[in-house]
């Protein structure tokens, strides 16, 4: 999947350091969805996408 598909941005400060989270749903050739989520930091990927839904934990959902 690239990186250029649709997904949304939140910005939060954890220990002075500002991250970005991205989340995005992803959709399965058989139907089924999941979420997944990268962190950024100052631009650059510090975790790649991951699943899971990071957006209820930070209460941006």
């Amino acid at each position: 999947m690239s990186d250029q598909e649709n997904h949304t941005e939140h910005q939060t400060v954890i220990n002075n350091r500002e991250y970005t989270l991205q989340s995005r749903t992803v959709e399965l050739e058989n139907g089924e969805r999941h979420e997944e989520y990268r962190v950024l930091l100052d631009g650059d990927v510090i975790k790649s996408w991951t699943r899971g839904d990071v957006a209820r934990y930070f209460g941006l959902a």
